[in-house]
C-alpha cells in the first residue's frame, strides 16, 4: 500500500488556521510542519492554530516534536494551539505513550475550531 502524506491548511473564520495532516507523516515530512506551523504562529491575525489528525494514518516522534515546540511557541505569543484526535489508533496510541495527550489542549472528531470556550482537555491554562 502507499500512503501519500499531504498537509491541507483551511481558514475556517477569521483568527484560525487548520493543519490537516493526511497520511502518513514521519521524518520525511518534518521540515515542512515545521516550517508552517512556525510561518503561522508568526502571522498576527491568528489567535487559534488547529492542528488536525484526524485523516493522519501514522505520525512519529518528528511530529510529535513540531507539536511541542508549537504549542510553546503559541503560547509565548498568546496564541492557542489545539489537536483534534482522529481514529487512527496508532496515532492516538503516539500521543498516549508520549503523555502529550495530557499536555496539549486535545478535541475529537471534526468540531468546529472557533468555538472560544476553555481548552477541551489537556492541562494548558
Amino acid at each position: 500500500m502507499i500512503s501519500i502524506a499531504e498537509v491541507v491548511v483551511t481558514r475556517p473564520r477569521a483568527g484560525q488556521a487548520v493543519v490537516g495532516l493526511i497520511g502518513e507523516h514521519d521524518l520525511a515530512t518534518r521540515a515542512v510542519l515545521s516550517e508552517l506551523l512556525a510561518s503561522l504562529i508568526g502571522e498576527n491575525d491568528l489567535d487559534l492554530i488547529v492542528v488536525d489528525l484526524s485523516d493522519a494514518e501514522f505520525i512519529d516522534s518528528s511530529v510529535l516534536h513540531n507539536l511541542v515546540v508549537a504549542d510553546r511557541l503559541t503560547r509565548e505569543r498568546g496564541l492557542r494551539l489545539r489537536v483534534r484526535l482522529g481514529t487512527a489508533e496508532s496515532v492516538n496510541r503516539v500521543l498516549e505513550i508520549s503523555g502529550l495527550l495530557e499536555h496539549l489542549d486535545c478535541e475529537t472528531g471534526h468540531d468546529e475550531p472557533d468555538r472560544h470556550d476553555p481548552p477541551s482537555s489537556g492541562s494548558r491554562p
